[in-house]
């Protein structure tokens, strides 16, 4: 899934949860639920490649821009951090993308084979517009809980 629906999500469990353990147990929690909806965050394929540099860059400032003009400033930071504990197992991800033996591993690999592999490649749609849509939706939703 991109980086914003994973964020929002994070945040807006932040404004219902102000303890920071729990809190951050259910953000990454949700990442995985997030994961397991079949969805389309790549450009040619999981891969480093311009398309998904900047499709990385443009979702994450979008996340960005939508958590500082949604939340609050007295919970801004706070929010940021839970947002960033929905993020964290793809940043787990990250050094395999430069580092191959990152993700050979022994704890990395059994990690990426269930993240990738298992939860979200092998449900993957083909088509933009269908890969796209539980995304936004999800986002929408965060949105909701985050501004009541």
């Amino acid at each position: 899934m991109l980086i914003t629906p994973h964020f929002l999500t994070g945040v807006a469990i932040s404004q219902g949860i102000p303890e920071t353990a729990p809190a951050a147990l259910a953000a990454v929690s949700s990442h995985f639920v997030l994961d397991a909806i079949p969805h389309r965050d790549t450009v040619g394929g999981h891969h480093l490649n311009t398309g998904n540099v900047v499709l990385v860059l443009l979702d994450g400032l979008l996340a960005l821009a939508l958590w500082w003009w949604l939340v609050p400033e007295t919970n801004r930071w706070y929010a940021f951090t839970i947002g960033m504990f929905a993020c964290l197992p793809d940043l787990f991800e990250v050094p395999g993308i430069f580092w191959e033996k990152w993700n050979s591993l022994p704890i990395q690999k059994q990690f990426h084979h269930w993240h990738g592999p298992i939860l979200q490649f092998a449900r993957e749609p083909v088509s933009w517009g269908i890969g796209l849509l539980p995304q936004i939706l999800m986002a929408i939703v965060a949105i909701y809980f985050i501004v009541r």
